[in-house]
């Protein structure tokens, strides 16, 4: 905890180009200031805010868990702010495919899917309650091409790694942990095309994870890099310059 403090204070130090500015790219200002800060003003759905406020003020016992479903919602879930910028990013981008490690109770799935309707996302849980409480969740909400993967996380995405089209984003709040991370990066690293995009929960959650962040913003693949301390982003276009941003978000 007191690592995290550390980490955090001195993200708020070193933060930079508050919503763009001193950002020449045109493409990376377009990113900084109309998605992550939402220059555009994009709304999302208040039927989706409904489901997530609704789940997060409910009293049953979730399956599996010891602990209620709002509880593990207000807890394990993404927060409001943070769905809401899943959803700008993916209505931004456009993906071809969508895929998400660490499905949870389904709740970024609901922003992800509704950020970009008819397109194709996999999620994989690895625990069979979540995933089940997942799959009634994006068939009461009629979020399309949705599937809920069950299973352990590194044999699921080999499974999926082969669909990927050239163009996709990727959520990754999975597995917490140094090696598991970077593997899974690797992978989805190792299968991008022309553009993808793909962001990480929790990025100094550990030691561990700040430094399988450290580890992949150095990678020649990984052309931009974006530190919003509870959230990392990921940009993947060959025709970009190198940066790594720092914001308070």
């Amino acid at each position: 905890m007191l690592w995290q403090i550390f980490q955090y204070i001195r993200h708020q130090c070193y933060r930079k180009h508050r919503k763009g500015h001193g950002i020449h790219s045109p493409y990376l200002f377009e990113f900084v200031n109309g998605v992550v800060f939402n220059a555009h003003k994009w709304i999302v759905p208040s039927e989706v805010l409904r489901e997530h406020r609704s789940l997060k003020n409910n009293s049953s016992l979730a399956a599996g868990e010891g602990r209620t479903v709002g509880s593990f919602v207000k807890w394990a879930s993404v927060s409001e702010k943070k769905g809401k910028l899943l959803y700008r990013i993916v209505r931004w981008f456009a993906p071809e495919m969508l895929v998400e490690l660490g499905t949870g109770l389904g709740i970024s799935t609901l922003y992800l899917a509704t950020g970009a309707p008819g397109t194709p996302l996999h999620s994989v849980e690895g625990n069979t309650d979540r995933a089940a409480f997942a799959a009634q969740l994006v068939s009461r909400n009629n979020l399309g091409p949705v599937s809920i993967h069950w299973g352990e996380m590194e044999e699921k995405l080999d499974e999926i790694l082969p669909l990927l089209p050239g163009r996709y984003f990727a959520y990754v709040d999975g597995n917490h942990y140094y090696e598991p991370t970077l593997a899974y990066l690797k992978s989805l690293i190792g299968r991008a095309g022309e553009e993808a995009i793909i962001v990480m929960d929790d990025i100094y959650w550990s030691r561990g994870m700040y430094r399988a962040w450290k580890e992949l913003i150095s990678w020649p693949e990984v052309t931009v890099s974006v530190d919003l301390f509870h959230t990392g982003i990921l940009l993947l276009r060959k025709d970009l310059n190198r940066a790594h941003l720092k914001l308070k978000f």
